[in-house]
């Protein structure tokens, strides 16, 4: 009968711990799951954003994106070049 006792307490409490346990990290999943999702929205928000601010080019507006495009492709200049090579050396095989 002992043994019975001792069985059923210790399936008991593993379901108890396997409940807390959830119950602890359940808060944490929800969370990150709603990062995720926040991401994507924000994602979307901005490509929005920024196809609805190109529609109309003020001067200001075409400074400040050339000024910004700019800048992008000095710095990923070396990269489009170090692309391209590759690409001929690939070609040319």
């Amino acid at each position: 009968m002992d043994f019975y006792k001792k069985t059923i307490f210790t399936v008991l409490i593993i379901i108890f711990t396997f409940a807390v346990m959830v119950k602890l990290v359940e808060p944490v999943i929800e969370k990150q799951l709603s990062n995720i999702f926040k991401d994507k929205k924000l994602s979307k928000k901005l490509s929005k954003e920024l196809l609805n601010s190109t529609r109309e080019f003020t001067p200001e507006k075409r400074e400040f994106y050339k000024s910004a495009l700019k800048k992008i492709y000095i710095k990923w200049k070396p990269l489009f070049i170090e692309v391209k090579n590759e690409s001929e050396l690939e070609i040319n095989k």
